[in-house]
């Protein structure tokens, strides 16, 4: 599916209609915004207004097919829950008592709608409240609705609606992240807000911000009818040794509050935020006590007042609990104004104690719309609303702060330059990262190779903020020449990646020459095949004698039974399962060879030379054929796959081996005891062992020649 596929509605009516006189109906929608992070969206109702014979009526079948999957709680008998179909024809809107079906993820229908004009010749028809994954939908396309109808009668004014439009919803800020160091942080007598504040516990604040007015919702505002909670947002921490403690608001109140709550490092002075519930509204969001890690269920721990109630003050925290240095805390949407567009802020208290031992380390929180989820279609358990777990963007540009926050990559640097003899020691160098903007510069190094491997490293590999890294260039085991890298330093979604080129010029003597392989083929036909795990293969190449010769696949050893200067035998380790391809590499003396690519298959199977065995344990030839319907004994290699393993004689398949498996005491090798069939003459004939995977054809031996006497 494509950024530019359009969710399409496409309502069909097949329609008797009880009057000879033809309607004529007029359709319509007022297509809201939705949130491009929503599984469960609720799109705009859908009206179709029909004129005709007054005092008539009709019956009708009403399907509605949608192109993104329907996202309604489901019940028993594939009926749909909180969809509402009325017909109003004239006395009010009466609900329709068919169920809607869900007859495909997509396709629901109304069976045997009973609709009757009135005495002035109308009937309006109505179906509201259906959900659908936006996120599957690109943000700003609208969601079409194309209304057709399949009866006689029933022409529409309009064939296609636009019944909504998907926006991100959700942006953040983090004024900075919270570093847990040898200092420590301490914690007041009084746990509380205020105290915290007073007593210069570190900290660090979070900002989320709508995307568009309304996209943060309480229980009761309109996305939400029929939603078992409203908009939540959940924070997840990670990075946190075991004896942290972590503290946070139990409520905060937004932008557009009496006094927003705020930790003072986001402009606004510190508070815990005072509200005063009103007829527009404000940002309002409660600590929900109970929520499951993915932040369903649960309860908010406070709940608006009514209107007129007065100003309400808030200073309590609550600590969250610290699992293997993880954390999360969920926040409910409980008050709002749907016509602004509003942020909240609000602190994470970090309580340590000193320890002049501890490292110092760098921790993360990330922030998502909740409850996540990863179910796409209608469910008969998953939470109303529910979201991909999509990062937000920052919230700097809607805020307008983005330079006082935002952190900014820059390198002293773009190239570094090193030269050294093949049997000297490392060169280092070093180069400077530096945090130009705000908040906190979180970094990786990676390292890449135009030529050459394994002689470009750095320390260290990651950090924060403004940091001196050393880089080395190692001659050791570098033929001379001139080499190539690239350090790219990612400053992480915010401030981006930047690279250093690296040139490496190492003279003198070659090291002694490297392993090379030439080809992998199958030990028993020595013909190039796929290699199987858990049977055996054979390398052709050169340079392999040694005192110390060792063979990976993946990095995975590999036993090696036979070993001289241009072949190595092995056993291919079984561990690579199911893989189509891997590298291998043969290290000799602690010289590697290049990385080898070497296809993978369940079944590649070949049978020995001399491996065929009569059933007196007669090697099967001219002088020693083997008697119709005596069994023989097969040993090969390359089936030692998950499958069935049958054997074939001339144009005769026989499917079930007498004894199909390890051959006892050779590793990697197969045996496969096959009866002749009895009717067979004396013949010379063509022996084959076949593999197949489930699902598979037979993959099958080149043949060998079998004498039956």
């Amino acid at each position: 599916m494509s950024l530019a596929v359009r969710t399409v509605l496409f309502l069909a009516l097949s329609a008797s209609v009880l009057s000879a006189q033809t309607a004529v109906c007029a359709t319509s929608a007022v297509p809201p915004i939705v949130r491009a992070e929503g599984l469960a969206e609720r799109i705009g109702d859908i009206d179709i207004v029909c004129n005709g014979q007054p005092n008539t009526g009709l019956v009708a079948n009403f399907t509605v097919a949608m192109n993104a999957n329907i996202t309604n709680r489901i019940s028993s008998g594939n009926t749909l829950a909180g969809i509402i179909f009325t017909v109003d024809s004239g006395a009010g809107p009466q609900p329709v008592l068919s169920p809607p079906l869900l007859l495909t993820p997509n396709t629901l229908s109304f069976s045997g709608v009973s609709a009757a004009f009135s005495s002035q010749g109308l009937v309006s028809l109505k179906i509201a409240d259906i959900r659908v994954n936006a996120s599957s939908i690109p943000v700003n396309a609208p969601i079409l609705a194309s209304i057709g109808v399949n009866g006689a009668g029933l022409p529409l004014t309009m064939s296609q609606l636009v019944a909504g439009r998907p926006q991100s919803g959700l942006y953040a800020g983090f004024s900075s992240l919270l570093v847990c160091a040898q200092l420590g942080s301490p914690l007041p007598a009084m746990i509380d807000f205020a105290d915290l504040i007073s007593a210069g516990t570190s900290f660090s604040s979070i900002r989320v911000t709508e995307g568009f007015a309304d996209s943060f919702q309480p229980r009761s505002g309109v996305a939400n009818l029929n939603a078992d909670s409203g908009e939540r947002i959940i924070v997840s921490y990670s990075g946190f040794p075991q004896d942290a403690q972590l503290f946070v608001p139990d409520v905060i109140a937004g932008s557009d509050a009496v006094q927003p709550t705020a930790g003072g490092d986001f402009e606004l002075p510190a508070s815990g935020g005072a509200y005063a519930p009103s007829v527009e509204g404000s940002l309002l969001l409660a600590r929900v006590n109970g929520a499951a890690s993915n932040g369903a269920g649960g309860a908010p721990v406070y709940a608006p007042g009514a209107i007129g109630s007065g100003t309400v003050t808030f200073n309590s925290v609550s600590a969250l609990s610290i699992v293997n240095g993880s954390a999360y805390v969920v926040y409910e949407v409980v008050d709002a104004n749907n016509s602004a567009i509003e942020s909240a802020q609000f602190p994470t208290f970090l309580g340590l104690a000193p320890d002049g031992n501890r490292q110092a380390s760098q921790t993360s929180a990330s922030v998502f719309f909740a409850p996540q989820s990863a179910v796409i279609a209608a469910s008969a358990t998953e939470a109303l609303p529910r979201f991909r777990a999509i990062p937000p963007q920052p919230d700097c540009p809607i805020v307008g702060d983005c330079s006082t926050y935002l952190p900014a990559l820059s390198l002293n640097t773009t190239s570094l330059q090193f030269s050294s003899g093949s049997s000297q020691a490392t060169q280092q160098g070093v180069f400077i990262i530096h945090n130009t903007g705000g908040g906190v510069l979180n970094w990786k190094i990676s390292v890449s190779y135009g030529s050459g491997s394994g002689w470009l490293s750095v320390d260290p590999y990651q950090g924060a903020n403004d940091t001196a890294v050393r880089v080395y260039a190692n001659p050791v085991g570098v033929a001379p020449g001139v080499y190539t890298g690239t350090l790219t330093i990612n400053g992480g979604q915010y401030a981006g990646a930047q690279s250093i080129a690296v040139t490496f010029v190492v003279t003198g003597p070659p090291p002694p020459p490297s392993p090379t392989i030439a080809s992998v083929v199958n030990a028993a036909s020595l013909l190039k095949a796929p290699a199987v795990p858990g049977s055996l293969s054979t390398i052709f190449g050169s340079n392999f004698t040694g005192k110390n010769v060792s063979a990976t696949f993946d990095g995975a050893p590999a036993a090696i039974s036979f070993s001289d200067g241009a072949q190595i035998n092995l056993l291919v380790p079984s561990s690579l399962g199911p893989q189509s391809s891997s590298q291998l590499v043969v290290t000799v003396d602690g010289t590697s060879s290049s990385p080898y690519t070497v296809s993978l298959a369940p079944f590649a199977p070949a049978i020995f030379s001399g491996g065929v065995f009569n059933q007196d344990w007669t090697p099967n030839d001219s002088n020693h054929p083997a008697a119709a319907g005596s069994v023989l004994q097969i040993f090969a290699t390359g089936l030692s796959g998950a499958g069935a393993i049958t054997g074939r004689i001339g144009d005769r398949d026989i499917p079930a081996p007498d004894y199909a498996g390890p051959a006892p005491g050779l590793p990697g090798v197969q045996q496969i005891n096959l009866a002749i069939p009895p009717d067979l003459g004396a013949a010379t004939a063509s022996l084959y062992v076949c593999g197949m995977s489930p699902g598979a054809a037979p993959v099958c031996s080149l043949p060998i020649q079998l004498t039956i006497k």
